[in-house]
């Protein structure tokens, strides 16, 4: 930065400069992986109970019928569009994370903005695909900071929602073509929405995730389109004493890092596709749970104790007072019993309370490793299965991405409980043709119900 350039003012330069041919190839093809995994999640996740509360409100609320909301026959605002298919985008825990944090829902900011007001705009492929991978540029530095940085234990706040508000406004702002300087005025309203708290490790629903999400996608269109009308605030949100580092961490020289090596290395590069429709904390433990269980084809009967090790941050974050698919001791005595894990039985009380799931919860312990403080341990987990026979296995395991083979199965398991067959193949054959899309508006139009 020169002179009284300030960090929000380099960022919305920046952001606002980018063209989409000047995106490398591998950050181009991330961003549709990106939105291609996402819409498999909003499609599966339109019909859960928190998503449907959501969408009947707004029903009920009414408002011109210009977007889709993605499932259902009718069409809403551009705002209350966003906010429906926000809540959708992480309806769950199968939507993509941020790598470098282990955690951090990025995508659920940026993609359900973009296809939204993309729709509105009648925005081509590329706008959409290119306000994706700059809109999560700002929410996946914003995570990588706020999960480094804040005591998990005593300063907690939701980091999702208050990325996304600023990601979802970037986001809607570039589809708008909106100046550099209007882009600082939808990031300083995007912040002042944000909310945060994070009380929901004693939520034993998805609810508390669910709305904020919708909620920051909301504010975020909203902001830049307040924006868009000529509405004025301070243009250094992301700056010094009073900005949003100061307000959420206590730290607003951190703000510097937000415009660090802009342009060099792009954040969606480090887009973690989940395997498991599970909280993050579990992804890591289930391979080497698999691995084991199907290397030694080892029968629940025969399971004395499972002893999963990770960090002592992951623990906290997977209690079991926590939904069925982020409570640790019930996607691991799932997994062991029915030897997989489905979205649709992770959302099925009778499935979840059945006999030999409650059963098996009681044969398995979690150790918090103090040890473990990198971020990148966040990937890595030691699986320990003792038999009834006396036998002893083990298994250490990091990570390992997706395949593009993998992500296509996953999204054919995800939309093919709400879409046919052939619908799902038109969907798919759309996202895959997206970037040379003239318009983003036919594959909206296959998203309704």
């Amino acid at each position: 930065m020169t002179g009284n350039e300030t960090v929000t003012e380099k960022l919305a330069e920046w952001l606002s400069s980018v063209r989409y041919d000047e995106l490398p190839a591998i950050i181009r093809s991330k961003a549709l992986d990106v939105v291609f995994d996402s819409v498999g999640c909003m499609v599966a996740c339109s019909v859960l109970p928190e998503v449907r509360a959501i969408v009947a409100l707004l029903q009920q609320l009414g408002g011109s019928p210009e977007c889709t909301i993605v499932g259902y026959k009718e069409r809403t605002s551009v705002v209350s569009a966003a906010m429906a298919n926000g809540g959708m985008a992480h309806g769950d825990e199968i939507d993509p994370v941020h790598l470098p944090s282990f955690g951090g829902h990025v995508a659920a900011g940026p993609v359900p903005t973009a296809l939204t007001v993309g729709q509105w705009v009648n925005a081509t492929g590329k706008d959409v695909l290119r306000a994706v991978a700059l809109g999560y540029e700002i929410g996946g530095r914003l995570m990588t900071i706020f999960y480094r940085e804040r005591d998990y234990l005593t300063r907690r706040f939701y980091h999702t929602s208050v990325a996304a508000s600023l990601s979802s406004a970037v986001t809607a702002a570039l589809l708008l073509d909106l100046s550099a300087q209007s882009m600082e005025v939808a990031l300083g309203l995007a912040t002042y929405q944000a909310a945060g708290p994070d009380n929901m490790t004693k939520d034993p629903g998805h609810m508390g995730k669910t709305f904020q999400v919708a909620a920051a996608n909301r504010n975020g269109v909203t902001a830049a389109l307040l924006a868009q009308k000529g509405c004025f605030v301070p243009l250094d949100i992301l700056d010094g004493p009073l900005g949003l580092f100061d307000a959420f961490l206590e730290k607003p020289e951190i703000a510097g890092e937000m415009a660090k090596d802009l342009g060099h290395h792009y954040a969606i590069a480090d887009v973690m596709h989940k395997r498991y429709p599970v909280g993050s904390p579990n992804q890591t433990y289930l391979q080497g749970l698999f691995r084991l269980l199907n290397q030694h084809r080892i029968q629940p009967e025969e399971i004395r104790q499972i002893e999963i090790q990770i960090p002592k941050r992951g623990v906290h974050r997977i209690p079991s007072t926590r939904h069925a698919s982020i409570s640790g001791d019930v996607v691991c005595a799932m997994a062991a019993v029915h030897r997989k894990l489905d979205f649709f039985s992770l959302h099925d009380p009778q499935a979840v309370m059945s006999p030999s799931v409650q059963e098996m919860r009681e044969r398995i312990r979690f150790i918090g490793r103090e040890d473990w403080k990198e971020m990148e341990q966040g990937r890595h987990a030691i699986v320990t299965l003792a038999t009834t026979g006396g036998q002893r296995f083990q298994e250490e395991v990091w990570f390992e991405p997706m395949g593009r083979g993998e992500l296509e199965g996953k999204f054919k398991d995800l939309v093919g409980r709400s879409f046919s067959e052939e619908k799902s193949r038109r969907l798919e054959k759309l996202l895959n043709e997206l970037e040379g899309a003239e318009s983003v508006t036919p594959l909206m139009e296959e998203l309704e119900g």
